[in-house]
C-alpha cells in the first residue's frame, strides 16, 4: 500500500521547520540586499552596484523558489497518489 502512495515522492526530506528556517534566512538576505547602496564612491572612482544587486536578488529568489517548489511538487504528488489509491480501492469494492 505504501509503495503505491509514495510513487515518485521524496521520502527522505528535511522537516517543514528546516525548510522554514532556510526560506526565512533567504528572505532576510534578500531584504538586506535590497537595502544596499546602488552607487558607491571609492576615492575618485564611482561604482554602480545595481547590476550586482539585481543578480544577487535573482539568485536568492531562485533559491527560495527551489525550496518552495520542492515542497509544493512533493506534496502535490503525494496527494495525487493518495487519490489514485483511493480510487483503486473504491473501484475494487
Amino acid at each position: 500500500m505504501a509503495g503505491k502512495i509514495l510513487v515518485g515522492v521524496q521520502t527522505k526530506k528535511p522537516s517543514l521547520e528546516a525548510f522554514d528556517v532556510q526560506v526565512t534566512s533567504l528572505t532576510t538576505i534578500k531584504n538586506d540586499i535590497s537595502l544596499m547602496k546602488t552607487s558607491v564612491d571609492i576615492g575618485w572612482l564611482k561604482v554602480n552596484a545595481t547590476p550586482l544587486i539585481k543578480e544577487l536578488q535573482n539568485t536568492v529568489t531562485r533559491w527560495i523558489d527551489t525550496y518552495t517548489s520542492f515542497l509544493l511538487d512533493n506534496t502535490t504528488k503525494e496527494i495525487q497518489n493518495i487519490i489514485a489509491f483511493n480510487e483503486e480501492v473504491m473501484n475494487g469494492i
